[in-house]
């Protein structure tokens, strides 16, 4: 061997590997979203918003963010794919395939934001040397556009994946078999009523590694999606302790998730629910962008299977445990003539986005009886009050029914001179064939009784309780 080339190989040899950039904690992670934000503070794009936003991003950025390929919806929409970095490990991000499930798409934005900002710090410089990633933010701007889990053909796009009629299923199954990447993020939001296991909190982030068969052997493909989720779940857990959960894992043929792992991409779903209080749309993008990034950097540094074997202790996704509205024990006079009896009852309201297609077009009376089970974002002890149905009419309405009881001496000063069998047949006639059943939109009028009769203590309408004037 020539003396000049035997030095370079034991230079090479002896030469130590490059160094690691430090994975940032998820402390630092979230005090990067503030700066980086660009998503609305509604946690909600309008189509048009959404590409102005990305278009301008892209220019910005010097070729760091590239439009990679346009596809069109059903009614002629744009759907950006978006590229970044330069590595050979390619990631894909789709979100809002379901057109009334935001959340995560102003996440990604913020995310490809943060990257362009923080290009030339060493964390950001590793990732975008590592991986390659790939991000669909607004698979279906039609269902957008109506705010409606389906496309504009009536198509729910994740039940589309085998016969692929809708162009929006077939641009994410080309985009799959184009770039072929190595790991998948399914991006949805969930019905804000579901709890961490059984006696958990309100849910503000379940996962789930999506099974590419009924019965997914173990191997390097499972490791990953668990590793993943559970490294997501980890650092959702940090901001939002006892909020998370691993999703239910039915296999499912005809959806894209499960068809991403059957196709060679490992794939995890990631469903935001909610977190109630001022700011929930913020918290819930901002955790969005913290789990994903992370996520990211834990895939550039090869650390993606470390969190495997605690994937199966997540609490699971609990459903039917939360309603938005719980009045406990109360006396309740049901419109039809019958007895009063003790019930809880429990109110659920529409939102501005439902997940998992549940869209209710008023509020509506969720269940009555022993609701021990149940909780409610809002709980009211009912134990000292009386519910019947409210009249029609709002206050007008109620005043309407007073005046008329004050003419038959049945009301004075306001109180309701009523007993339990008074009410009964009272209620029955000013609730004119409303009644207190679930599953209907049934607006409740609420008493308190006194020595000297039932005095009014409020409404429960459109799901939420009003106090009386």
């Amino acid at each position: 061997m020539p003396g000049a080339l035997l030095l370079a190989t034991l230079l090479a040899t002896a030469a130590p590997p490059p160094s690691e950039a430090p994975a940032p904690p998820p402390e630092a992670l979230q005090a990067a979203w503030a700066p980086a934000r660009v998503s609305p503070p509604s946690g909600s794009y309008a189509p048009e918003a959404l590409v102005a936003d990305l278009e301008r991003l892209a220019a910005r950025s010097e070729g760091l963010v590239r439009i990679e390929e346009k596809g069109v919806s059903a009614e002629g929409r744009p759907i950006l794919l978006l590229a970044t970095g330069s590595g050979p490990e390619k990631v894909l991000l789709w979100s809002q395939m379901h057109g009334d499930e935001p959340t995560a798409t102003c996440a990604l934005v913020d995310l490809l934001s943060h990257l362009v900002a923080t290009r030339a710090e060493p964390a950001t410089r590793q990732l975008l040397s590592r991986l390659t990633i790939l991000a669909i933010p607004m698979l279906n701007p039609d269902g957008a556009a109506r705010n409606d889990r389906r496309n504009a053909q009536g198509i729910d796009i994740n039940r589309d994946a085998l016969r692929l009629q809708s162009p929006e299923g077939r641009f994410l199954r080309e985009v799959r078999a184009r770039h072929r990447p190595g790991a998948g993020f399914n991006l949805h939001n969930q019905s804000p009523l579901v709890g961490a296991g059984e006696a958990g909190l309100q849910v503000a982030l379940a996962v789930l590694a999506v099974s590419s068969s009924e019965s997914e052997p173990d191997g390097p493909a499972l490791a990953r999606k668990k590793g993943l989720a559970a490294h997501m779940a980890r650092v959702a857990a940090v901001f939002a302790p006892g909020r998370v959960a691993r999703y239910g894992s039915d296999y499912t043929e005809r959806a894209f998730g499960d068809s991403m792992s059957r196709w060679g991409t490992p794939t995890v779903l990631v469903e935001t629910g909610g977190w109630q209080g001022p700011g929930e749309e913020e918290r819930l993008v901002r955790l969005n962008f913290v789990v994903l990034l992370s996520a990211l950097h834990a895939l550039a540094r090869g650390e993606e299977a470390l969190d495997a074997p605690s994937y199966e202790a997540l609490p699971r996704n609990v459903r039917g445990r939360f309603v938005e509205l719980l009045l406990r024990g109360a006396t309740v006079h049901g419109g039809r003539g019958l007895p009063p009896f003790t019930a809880d009852l429990a109110f659920v309201r529409p939102r501005s986005f439902a997940g998992d297609g549940m869209r209710l077009l008023g509020a509506a009376l969720a269940d009555v009886g022993d609701l021990a089970h149940m909780r409610g974002l809002e709980e009211i002890d009912a134990a000292g009050l009386v519910v019947a149905p409210a009249p029609a009419g709002g206050d007008a309405g109620w005043e309407k029914v007073l005046a008329g009881l004050a003419a038959r001496g049945l009301a004075r000063d306001g109180l309701l001179l009523l007993d339990d069998a008074a009410l009964a047949r009272e209620s029955a006639a000013w609730a004119a064939g409303r009644a207190i059943v679930p599953w209907t939109e049934v607006d409740l009028v609420l008493f308190r009784r006194t020595e000297k009769g039932l005095s009014l203590d409020g409404f429960v309408r459109d799901g939420s309780r009003t106090p009386a004037q």
